[in-house]
């Protein structure tokens, strides 16, 4: 009884392995996903000071380079399944002798190294997998596109692309208590930030700004058993920000206020929450409750904004 139930467990390791390193050869398995149910994305940090065609190219190259790595690395997700059934051919071996009346053991040592190798190879080559890149990291190469045309000539973007993650720690704004002593963090996420000389003369600066917060894990008393248990953290929602400031050039426009662009209006995903026309400047912050907001939005939000500017006679 014993020697079956070792048997047995060998039997059910094997076959264990034998499905880990072939869903390692099939390629990743799907996305993960962070607390709030979403799926993650690649982690990018995009530093953005030079000419848009510079920052465009560099941003395709990059992402191009990483898809080569990951490519490379798909050249090798068969080698731990074969190396998997070299060692059981190993192993056969000194089965096909224990039958012929001879022990040994030197054949199965051999195979079970190359099983060993096999898994580290495989863990290796799943470690490497990288995720996909965010919506947000094309959206922000097409605002780039698009914006390219109105800059002054020879001028630069400056700003950043910030995709790392909008629950990391270092982005906790503030902490608040409940009664019941429960902690929730508020997150800001300043995700792009754009600021550039344009043709005109005006000065431009857009922000946006993903705003989360998170109820984080605390342990509670059951009313019944007396026992506590934690209770997990808990993502209670998201929602955006986009501010965008013009420092006006006086001897190109004058700031006219019009209803269609006033306090409380909805344009597109965003309502209007705060304006100023004060200075010379255009000062506007807007909110959207949407989990996501397309460059779309962002675009034709800001070109809602100018409408608050009528070009001075020549």
């Amino acid at each position: 009884m014993p020697a079956l139930c070792i048997l047995g467990v060998a039997g059910v390791v094997v076959l264990a392995l034998f499905f880990y390193l072939l869903n390692t050869a099939r390629k990743k398995v799907a996305a993960p996903t962070s607390i709030s149910g979403k799926k993650e994305y690649a982690p990018v940090y995009v530093s953005i000071a030079d000419k848009p065609d510079s920052i465009m190219l560099g941003m395709e190259r990059f992402r191009a380079e990483v898809q080569k790595t990951e490519s490379a690395g798909d050249k090798w997700r068969w080698i731990p399944l074969i190396i998997f059934f070299v060692g059981l051919g190993l192993m056969a071996i000194d089965g096909l002798l224990l039958l012929l009346g001879y022990f040994s053991l030197v054949f199965s040592a051999g195979g079970f190294l190359l099983w060993l190798a096999a898994f580290i190879m495989a863990r290796s080559l799943r470690r490497s997998d990288t995720l996909d890149f965010a919506p947000r990291y094309k959206g922000t190469k097409e605002i780039l596109h698009t914006l390219r045309d109105d800059l002054k000539p020879g001028a630069t973007f400056l700003g950043h692309l910030d995709l790392t993650g909008a629950l990391l720690k270092t982005k906790v704004a503030r902490e608040t208590k409940d009664t019941q002593n429960r902690t929730t963090q508020y997150f800001r996420d300043e995700w792009l930030s754009l600021k550039a000389k344009l043709y005109d003369g005006n000065i431009l600066r857009v922000s946006a700004i993903q705003k989360s917060k998170k109820r984080t894990s605390y342990w509670k008393r059951s009313r019944i058993s007396g026992k506590s248990k934690l209770k997990p953290e808990k993502f209670k929602g998201s929602a955006h920000d986009l501010k965008i400031r013009i420092v006006v050039n006086p001897e190109a426009y004058k700031i006219v206020p019009n209803k269609d662009f006033r306090q409380g209006v909805n344009i597109g995903k965003y309502t209007v929450t705060q304006l100023s026309t004060e200075g010379g400047m255009i000062n506007v912050v807007a909110s959207s409750p949407f989990d996501e907001v397309e460059q779309e939005q962002i675009l034709g939000f800001l070109k809602s904004t100018y409408s608050l500017l009528q070009r001075k006679a020549a």
